[in-house]
């Protein structure tokens, strides 16, 4: 007997919040390579009109931003997604231990040190993402 084909998954989504282009896509080869839907924004206004729109699955966001600061984007994300719906990742300098308790006050639900290491990238992301499946479902 022939099985039916199942249709595919739909992708997660994430969006980068990263105003350095050369870091931005260090960060999203390789979550594209994971089969992710990436989008990359350089501005926090702009990301979270993007939020909005693209609806993703995961925010990974850097500190140091054009127009505001991540705290910032995070607390308005916050205010717009509860936390269990939008889980966001931060990007913080390393040895900076104000910076991540910062992060998690501001909405963070995990924090690496930039730059970042693929392999801890990837298992966060994976992390986050069945985490805010198991609260959904």
């Amino acid at each position: 007997m022939i099985q039916p084909e199942l249709p595919p998954l739909p992708r997660k989504r994430i969006l980068i919040v990263e105003e350095r282009p050369d870091v931005a896509s260090d960060l999203a080869a390789p979550l594209e390579a994971r089969g992710y839907e990436v989008h990359v924004e350089c501005e926090g206004r702009e990301a979270l009109v993007d939020a909005s729109v693209l609806r993703p699955d995961l925010v990974i966001l850097d500190l140091e931003l054009p127009d505001m600061d991540g705290y910032q984007v995070s607390r308005r994300l916050r205010s717009l997604y509860r936390a269990w719906i939008l889980p966001i990742l931060m990007l913080i300098a390393p040895d900076q231990p104000l910076e991540r308790l910062r992060s998690y006050g501001a909405g963070a639900d995990a924090c690496l040190p930039k730059p970042c290491d693929q392999g801890e990238l990837l298992g966060t992301v994976e992390r986050l993402l069945d985490e805010g499946e198991l609260e959904l479902g």
